[in-house]
């Protein structure tokens, strides 16, 4: 049986318990077997230490919360799309703003796709497995 591939993936949340929740919907038993991937997670709780260690690590994706200190997620997102360095990194914002319009912003600023607080477990891991398929991955 082939072992699962290693995977980064750097959540941006400011809000420890939601973090720690996100990491455990990730790793849960409820993953398809024989398991497709494994996180190697990093953490970032503002914009600044998202974006060093996006550049630093190169994950295999971002779940980034639009409102964090420092650089709001929306910030964030722009620069890491505009960078040669992290341009390709799916971003998936993880929010409490479930307006279309602010939607539309994160869309705007080069999100892959948005979800909203509070959330269903299958469908954030869903989200996850769905863009770590989609996207090749060095």
């Amino acid at each position: 049986m082939q072992q699962p591939k290693t995977i980064k993936v750097l959540i941006v949340e400011d809000e420890p318990d939601i973090m720690e929740l996100v990491k455990d919907i990730l790793n849960s038993e409820s993953q398809p077997q024989p398991r497709i991937f494994h996180y190697d997670f990093l953490e970032a709780r503002d914009g600044e230490k998202a974006l060093q260690l996006a550049r630093d690590n190169q994950p295999g994706l971002i779940l980034l919360d639009v409102k964090i200190p420092k650089l709001n997620g929306y910030e964030v997102c722009r620069q890491l799309k505009t960078s040669g360095k992290t341009n390709r990194i799916p971003v998936l914002m993880i929010t409490a703003r479930s307006q279309k319009r602010e939607m539309v912003e994160g869309f705007k600023v080069g999100a892959n796709d948005y979800i909203v607080k509070p959330f269903e477990p299958a469908s954030l891991r869903e989200k996850v497995q769905h863009f770590l398929q989609q996207t090749p991955l060095s």
